[in-house]
């Protein structure tokens, strides 16, 4: 989902896996549920329902929000590629990241922390956020589909213009901005142009919010099958998660890659975003940060609306009702 990573940059984490003599560690014995119950209607060409969705857009926490920050909430699930995979895999750990910011991208405030068992840790601190000088992706984004794919592309290379490409930019758009209706209808329309895309209604996320999977499935230059996974909510448009997944064999890729290739691939593939929040907010301490955002304390109440316990790997948590209908690239 994220864009396409050089070979390179794999085969030096197949190295250092090798190189690595740490004891074996256990998966996540608990890990979410799958995303799309067995009742889900069948995927449909996604062109003509994305089509006539950017023209009855609803209503979304962006539209109806004030403030002068715009404050973006991520959480995701993937597997610690660190030291031997042991039998059933790496171990699977839930980061949650919070960026405020204002629209010019001049100020603003990140926040990261990793949930595992029942409690939270810092990851990288808390820091002022800005973005980079020149960087046109954290600039506004535009309303029109063609303009808009040029934005979504500024960071790719030339080659990096497939449809696969417009879907990571996408799920990445998400990463820095809380797009409000007229960008989503943007980018509903840039998606039904894409070839192959699919649409699958009838799904749900990993916390039970019900919307539609928009899946591109196409083999990657590896010679790998995979589907790059949206799912949209089906009145607003917002994008409420992103993983991908491999769908057929691994083709028998260079040896010098060593035996642990192909596992990495799949653990890889294994990583799901899900987008928690996208809306504006007066403050850079609106919601609370890090491990004292009301989902994250123990015995607290998650953040209104969201009901997200991250440290039930995704499960919404019993106690609350169910939620209602940097350009540097994405960190796992």
């Amino acid at each position: 989902m994220t864009r396409t990573r050089t070979v390179a940059t794999l085969l030096a984490a197949s190295l250092l896996l090798a190189a690595c003599a740490g004891p074996p560690a256990d998966v996540n014995p608990d890990p979410p549920p799958a995303t799309s119950p067995p009742t889900s209607a069948p995927p449909v060409p996604a062109g003509p329902v994305l089509t006539r969705l950017a023209t009855t857009l609803g209503d979304a926490a962006a539209d109806t929000t004030r403030g002068a920050y715009q404050y973006i909430e991520r959480r995701t699930w993937y597997q610690q590629l660190i030291g031997p995979s042991g039998p059933t895999g790496w171990p699977e750990r839930v980061r949650v990241d919070q960026l405020w910011r204002t629209d010019d991208a001049a100020d603003g405030r990140q926040v990261s922390v990793h949930v595992d068992n029942g409690g939270c840790v810092p990851d990288g601190g808390d820091s002022n956020w800005a973005g980079a000088t020149g960087d046109r992706f954290d600039q506004p984004p535009p309303r029109q589909p063609d303009a808009l794919r040029t934005h979504l592309l500024i960071a790719g290379r030339p080659e990096e213009d497939r449809p696969q490409d417009i879907v990571g930019g996408i799920a990445m758009l998400y990463e820095r901005h809380a797009p409000t209706r007229p960008v989503r209808a943007a980018v509903l329309r840039l998606l039904a142009q894409q070839p192959g895309l699919l649409v699958q209604a009838g799904v749900t996320d990993r916390v039970q919010r019900p919307g539609m999977d928009l899946i591109l499935p196409y083999t990657d230059r590896s010679g790998v099958p995979r589907r790059d996974i949206l799912t949209i909510d089906a009145h607003s448009g917002v994008l409420l998660a992103a993983r991908s997944a491999i769908t057929g064999l691994i083709p028998p890729l260079d040896p010098r890659l060593g035996p642990h290739f192909p596992g990495l691939i799949i653990a890889e593939a294994a990583n799901y975003r899900l987008y928690v929040d996208s809306r504006r907010t007066p403050n850079t301490r609106t919601p609370a940060a890090g491990c004292q955002h009301p989902a994250l304390r123990p015995g607290g109440s998650p953040h209104p609306g969201q009901g997200v316990d991250p440290a039930r790997g995704g499960r919404r948590s019993p106690r609350n009702p169910p939620a209602g209908p940097r350009r540097r690239r994405a960190r796992r």
